[in-house]
Protein backbone atom coordinates (compact mmCIF):
# COMPACT_ATOMS: atom_id res chain seq x y z
CA UNK A 1 0.00 0.00 0.00
CA UNK A 2 1.34 3.39 -1.01
CA UNK A 3 0.66 6.75 0.59
CA UNK A 4 -2.02 7.51 -1.91
CA UNK A 5 -3.85 4.30 -0.98
CA UNK A 6 -3.66 5.23 2.74
CA UNK A 7 -5.06 8.66 2.02
CA UNK A 8 -7.86 7.08 0.00
CA UNK A 9 -8.58 4.71 2.90
CA UNK A 10 -8.74 7.56 5.37
CA UNK A 11 -11.04 9.45 3.09
CA UNK A 12 -13.29 6.45 2.64
CA UNK A 13 -13.48 5.92 6.45
CA UNK A 14 -14.41 9.56 6.88
CA UNK A 15 -17.07 9.19 4.27
CA UNK A 16 -18.30 5.92 5.74
CA UNK A 17 -18.06 6.06 9.56
CA UNK A 18 -19.83 2.71 9.87
CA UNK A 19 -16.74 1.07 8.39
CA UNK A 20 -14.64 2.20 11.35
CA UNK A 21 -16.14 -0.38 13.75
CA UNK A 22 -15.45 -3.17 11.28
CA UNK A 23 -11.94 -1.88 10.73
CA UNK A 24 -11.33 -1.74 14.48
CA UNK A 25 -12.43 -5.37 14.78
CA UNK A 26 -9.95 -6.32 12.13
CA UNK A 27 -7.12 -4.21 13.46
CA UNK A 28 -7.63 -4.54 17.26
CA UNK A 29 -9.39 -7.84 17.84
CA UNK A 30 -12.16 -8.57 20.39
CA UNK A 31 -9.83 -8.35 23.44
CA UNK A 32 -8.71 -4.81 22.79
CA UNK A 33 -12.18 -3.76 21.82
CA UNK A 34 -13.46 -4.99 25.18
CA UNK A 35 -10.72 -3.13 27.04
CA UNK A 36 -12.75 0.07 27.67
CA UNK A 37 -15.58 -1.99 29.08
CA UNK A 38 -13.16 -3.86 31.30
CA UNK A 39 -11.67 -0.58 32.47
CA UNK A 40 -15.13 0.72 33.34
CA UNK A 41 -15.90 -2.48 35.23
CA UNK A 42 -12.61 -2.21 37.10
CA UNK A 43 -13.33 1.43 37.94
CA UNK A 44 -16.81 0.43 39.16
CA UNK A 45 -15.33 -2.36 41.25
CA UNK A 46 -12.80 0.10 42.68
CA UNK A 47 -15.57 2.57 43.40
CA UNK A 48 -17.64 -0.11 45.14
CA UNK A 49 -14.53 -1.29 46.99
CA UNK A 50 -13.81 2.27 48.12
CA UNK A 51 -17.39 2.63 49.30
CA UNK A 52 -17.14 -0.69 51.13
CA UNK A 53 -13.90 0.47 52.74
CA UNK A 54 -15.55 3.73 53.73
CA UNK A 55 -18.52 1.85 55.19
CA UNK A 56 -16.15 -0.50 57.01
CA UNK A 57 -14.16 2.47 58.33
CA UNK A 58 -17.39 4.14 59.47
CA UNK A 59 -18.53 0.92 61.11
CA UNK A 60 -15.16 0.59 62.80
CA UNK A 61 -15.35 4.21 63.95
CA UNK A 62 -18.84 3.60 65.37
CA UNK A 63 -17.59 0.39 66.97
CA UNK A 64 -14.66 2.22 68.55
CA UNK A 65 -17.01 4.96 69.73
CA UNK A 66 -19.36 2.34 71.14
CA UNK A 67 -16.45 0.61 72.86
CA UNK A 68 -15.41 3.93 74.37
CA UNK A 69 -18.99 4.50 75.52
CA UNK A 70 -19.10 0.98 76.96
CA UNK A 71 -15.77 1.55 78.70
CA UNK A 72 -17.06 4.82 80.14
CA UNK A 73 -20.30 3.14 81.18
CA UNK A 74 -18.33 0.32 82.77
CA UNK A 75 -16.17 2.84 84.60
CA UNK A 76 -19.27 4.69 85.82
CA UNK A 77 -20.84 1.36 86.83
CA UNK A 78 -17.67 0.43 88.72
CA UNK A 79 -17.74 3.79 90.51
CA UNK A 80 -21.43 3.35 91.28
CA UNK A 81 -20.78 -0.17 92.62
CA UNK A 82 -17.94 1.18 94.75
CA UNK A 83 -20.20 3.91 96.15
CA UNK A 84 -22.96 1.35 96.69
CA UNK A 85 -20.52 -0.91 98.53
CA UNK A 86 -19.39 1.99 100.72
CA UNK A 87 -23.02 2.96 101.35
CA UNK A 88 -23.82 -0.65 102.28
CA UNK A 89 -20.89 -0.69 104.69
CA UNK A 90 -22.04 2.60 106.23
CA UNK A 91 -25.60 1.26 106.43
CA UNK A 92 -24.38 -1.96 108.06
CA UNK A 93 -22.36 0.05 110.59
CA UNK A 94 -25.36 2.30 111.19
CA UNK A 95 -27.52 -0.77 111.74
CA UNK A 96 -24.95 -2.22 114.15
CA UNK A 97 -24.80 1.07 116.04
CA UNK A 98 -28.59 1.25 116.14
CA UNK A 99 -28.65 -2.34 117.39
CA UNK A 100 -26.11 -1.47 120.10
CA UNK A 101 -28.12 1.60 121.10
CA UNK A 102 -31.33 -0.44 121.10
CA UNK A 103 -29.69 -3.08 123.29
CA UNK A 104 -28.44 -0.38 125.64
CA UNK A 105 -31.92 1.13 125.71
CA UNK A 106 -33.47 -2.26 126.42
CA UNK A 107 -30.93 -2.88 129.18
CA UNK A 108 -31.56 0.59 130.58
CA UNK A 109 -35.32 -0.01 130.47
CA UNK A 110 -34.85 -3.33 132.19
CA UNK A 111 -32.61 -1.68 134.78
CA UNK A 112 -35.12 1.11 135.28
CA UNK A 113 -37.96 -1.37 135.55
CA UNK A 114 -35.95 -3.40 138.03
CA UNK A 115 -35.05 -0.27 139.99
CA UNK A 116 -38.68 0.87 140.11
CA UNK A 117 -39.81 -2.61 141.11
CA UNK A 118 -37.13 -2.64 143.80
CA UNK A 119 -38.13 0.79 145.08
CA UNK A 120 -41.81 -0.23 145.10
CA UNK A 121 -40.98 -3.44 146.97
CA UNK A 122 -38.86 -1.48 149.46
CA UNK A 123 -41.68 1.02 150.06
CA UNK A 124 -44.21 -1.78 150.51
CA UNK A 125 -41.88 -3.54 152.96
CA UNK A 126 -41.41 -0.30 154.88
CA UNK A 127 -45.16 0.25 155.15
CA UNK A 128 -45.58 -3.31 156.37
CA UNK A 129 -42.73 -3.08 158.89
CA UNK A 130 -44.98 -3.07 161.96
CA UNK A 131 -46.66 -6.26 160.75
CA UNK A 132 -43.45 -7.90 159.53
CA UNK A 133 -41.66 -7.30 162.82
CA UNK A 134 -44.77 -7.76 164.99
CA UNK A 135 -44.61 -4.33 166.56
CA UNK A 136 -41.74 -2.04 167.41
CA UNK A 137 -40.80 1.23 165.81
CA UNK A 138 -38.37 2.66 163.33
CA UNK A 139 -38.48 3.24 159.58
CA UNK A 140 -36.26 4.29 156.74
CA UNK A 141 -33.01 5.95 157.71
CA UNK A 142 -34.11 9.31 156.26
CA UNK A 143 -36.99 9.68 158.73
CA UNK A 144 -36.26 12.24 161.49
CA UNK A 145 -36.93 9.98 164.46
CA UNK A 146 -34.68 7.27 162.95
CA UNK A 147 -31.96 9.82 162.27
CA UNK A 148 -32.25 11.02 165.86
CA UNK A 149 -31.86 7.47 167.14
CA UNK A 150 -28.88 6.79 164.87
CA UNK A 151 -27.16 9.99 165.91
CA UNK A 152 -27.68 9.14 169.57
CA UNK A 153 -26.06 5.74 169.02
CA UNK A 154 -23.27 6.90 166.69
CA UNK A 155 -22.47 10.48 167.71
CA UNK A 156 -19.04 9.47 169.02
CA UNK A 157 -18.25 7.75 165.71
CA UNK A 158 -19.52 10.64 163.61
CA UNK A 159 -17.29 13.08 165.56
CA UNK A 160 -14.21 11.01 164.77
CA UNK A 161 -14.63 10.05 161.12
CA UNK A 162 -16.97 9.63 158.17
CA UNK A 163 -18.16 6.05 157.79
CA UNK A 164 -17.76 4.15 154.56
CA UNK A 165 -21.13 3.78 152.79
CA UNK A 166 -21.16 -0.01 153.16
CA UNK A 167 -20.67 0.39 156.93
CA UNK A 168 -22.99 3.34 157.57
CA UNK A 169 -26.35 2.37 159.17
CA UNK A 170 -27.84 5.66 158.02
CA UNK A 171 -27.83 4.20 154.50
CA UNK A 172 -29.75 1.06 155.50
CA UNK A 173 -33.16 0.53 153.96
CA UNK A 174 -34.85 0.05 157.36
CA UNK A 175 -33.70 0.53 160.95
CA UNK A 176 -36.18 -1.02 163.43
CA UNK A 177 -36.10 -1.64 167.14
CA UNK A 178 -37.95 -3.10 170.08
CA UNK A 179 -36.59 -1.86 173.38
CA UNK A 180 -32.82 -2.21 173.18
CA UNK A 181 -32.91 -4.76 170.31
CA UNK A 182 -32.23 -3.24 166.88
CA UNK A 183 -32.32 -4.76 163.39
CA UNK A 184 -30.51 -3.18 160.44
CA UNK A 185 -32.34 -4.25 157.31
CA UNK A 186 -31.42 -4.45 153.60
CA UNK A 187 -34.44 -4.93 151.30
CA UNK A 188 -34.18 -6.33 147.77
CA UNK A 189 -36.42 -8.29 145.43
CA UNK A 190 -33.52 -10.69 144.89
CA UNK A 191 -31.25 -10.85 147.91
CA UNK A 192 -27.63 -11.18 146.81
CA UNK A 193 -24.26 -11.41 148.53
CA UNK A 194 -23.82 -7.62 148.59
CA UNK A 195 -27.11 -7.20 150.46
CA UNK A 196 -25.91 -9.75 153.02
CA UNK A 197 -22.53 -8.08 153.46
CA UNK A 198 -23.97 -4.55 153.76
CA UNK A 199 -26.46 -5.65 156.42
CA UNK A 200 -23.70 -7.37 158.38
CA UNK A 201 -21.25 -4.44 158.18
CA UNK A 202 -23.83 -1.81 159.11
CA UNK A 203 -25.03 -3.86 162.09
CA UNK A 204 -21.41 -4.33 163.18
CA UNK A 205 -20.98 -0.54 163.21
CA UNK A 206 -23.78 -0.29 165.79
CA UNK A 207 -22.44 -3.25 167.75
CA UNK A 208 -19.08 -1.52 167.97
CA UNK A 209 -20.70 1.26 170.05
CA UNK A 210 -22.62 -1.16 172.28
CA UNK A 211 -25.94 -1.35 170.43
CA UNK A 212 -27.57 -4.82 170.34
CA UNK A 213 -27.95 -4.78 166.58
CA UNK A 214 -28.69 -7.69 164.25
CA UNK A 215 -28.35 -7.67 160.45
CA UNK A 216 -31.42 -8.68 158.45
CA UNK A 217 -32.16 -9.13 154.73
CA UNK A 218 -35.69 -9.16 153.32
CA UNK A 219 -36.63 -10.18 149.77
CA UNK A 220 -38.81 -12.18 147.44
CA UNK A 221 -36.07 -14.67 146.57
CA UNK A 222 -32.37 -15.44 146.88
CA UNK A 223 -30.23 -14.31 143.98
CA UNK A 224 -28.31 -17.61 144.01
CA UNK A 225 -28.50 -20.89 145.83
CA UNK A 226 -25.37 -19.97 147.80
CA UNK A 227 -26.67 -16.65 149.12
CA UNK A 228 -28.75 -18.20 151.89
CA UNK A 229 -25.76 -20.27 153.04
CA UNK A 230 -23.65 -17.07 153.04
CA UNK A 231 -26.25 -15.31 155.23
CA UNK A 232 -26.15 -18.20 157.70
CA UNK A 233 -22.33 -18.15 157.82
CA UNK A 234 -22.27 -14.36 158.31
CA UNK A 235 -24.92 -14.46 161.06
CA UNK A 236 -27.40 -12.45 158.98
CA UNK A 237 -31.10 -13.05 159.72
CA UNK A 238 -33.54 -13.22 156.84
CA UNK A 239 -37.11 -13.10 155.65
CA UNK A 240 -36.95 -14.40 152.08
CA UNK A 241 -39.41 -16.31 149.88
CA UNK A 242 -41.88 -16.60 152.74
CA UNK A 243 -39.35 -18.13 155.12
CA UNK A 244 -37.88 -16.61 158.31
CA UNK A 245 -34.64 -17.30 160.10
CA UNK A 246 -34.72 -18.31 163.77
CA UNK A 247 -33.18 -15.04 164.94
CA UNK A 248 -35.83 -12.99 163.13
CA UNK A 249 -38.58 -15.17 164.61
CA UNK A 250 -37.20 -14.41 168.05
CA UNK A 251 -37.14 -10.68 167.30
CA UNK A 252 -40.80 -10.87 166.27
CA UNK A 253 -41.65 -12.51 169.61
CA UNK A 254 -40.22 -9.59 171.56
CA UNK A 255 -43.01 -7.52 173.12
CA UNK A 256 -44.05 -4.29 171.55
CA UNK A 257 -42.68 -1.45 173.67
CA UNK A 258 -45.26 0.42 175.71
Amino acid sequence: MVVEDLHDLVRLLEEHPEWRAELRKVLLGDELLQLPELVREILEIQRQHSQAIERLAEAQRRTEQRLEELAQAQKELSEAQKKLSEAQKEMAETQREMSRQLNRLIEWQRGEAGRRDGERYEQETLRRAVALFAGGEGGSADQPHVQTALYGWLSSVYHKSVLEPTKDPSLADIVWWKGDQVVVVEVSLKVDAQDVQRARQRAETLRAVGVKASPVVIGEEWATADTQALAQREGVEWMVAGGLSQGLLEFRRLPHPV
